[in-house]
């Protein structure tokens, strides 16, 4: 009996094979929609099966896949922008996700601020839940979109290079992920230790300021 993440993994390889671009853009956006499809498994092999092996250029992937990522985060934002926590709720039972993971991206989110959206991008599970406290709370768009776009690309960009160096096949790139991996969330908790200091100095000194 194939399992769930071999048929999630058997679904990634055939879209990206049969389909390229439109392939990765289609999984990306399912991602980002809080859908069970890990960027983690898709970039890697998009990386491989369309740069490594001479099909697509490696920019025009990271494109493709970003537009994705784009499309399903304001989908999610929309939800929670225009739905509300009850509408979240209810489509989070049917993709599996529960009120304890919402609770997780909210409380990020009431601590930190908007620059959340950007800092999560790089934190397994919140990268796409953090888009619906963001609509609940009526952030900004423009201001989602442009942190969301840089971390979305970043991140995008990374694992895509990990399935190029890994070059040769499944196993290859979770040996790559398992080498690669580590210094990334190291210097994801890094930036976001840092970004996080400078936003309590400077929150601190305006309440100084005012008091």
């Amino acid at each position: 009996m194939v399992s769930i993440s071999q048929a999630l993994y058997n679904l990634a390889v055939s879209l990206i094979q049969s389909s390229g671009y439109l392939g990765v853009f289609g999984l990306m956006a399912m991602e980002s929609a809080t859908l069970p499809i890990p960027s983690e498994v898709v970039l890697p092999l998009a990386g491989y099966y369309l740069v490594y092996l001479g099909h697509f250029n490696f920019w025009l992937v990271v494109i493709a896949a970003s537009i994705g990522s784009l499309l399903g985060t304001l989908i999610d934002y929309a939800i929670g922008y225009y739905l509300g926590r009850a509408a979240i709720l209810r489509y989070g039972r049917i993709i599996r996700l529960n009120e304890g993971n919402l609770k997780t991206a909210e409380g990020w989110f009431a601590r930190h601020g908007s620059v959340t959206v950007l800092l999560a991008r790089f934190v397994p599970l919140l990268r796409t839940l953090i888009a619906f406290p963001a609509g609940i709370a009526e952030m900004n768009l423009a201001k989602f979109v442009g942190y969301s776009i840089v971390g979305i690309f970043a991140w995008d960009a990374i694992l895509i290079y990990v399935g190029v160096v890994s070059g040769q096949n499944y196993a290859a790139i979770v040996s790559a992920l398992q080498t690669y991996f580590l210094p990334i969330e190291i210097l994801a908790v890094l930036v976001i230790v840092v970004v996080l200091l400078f936003s309590w100095r400077r929150s601190k000194g305006k309440a100084k300021v005012s008091t």
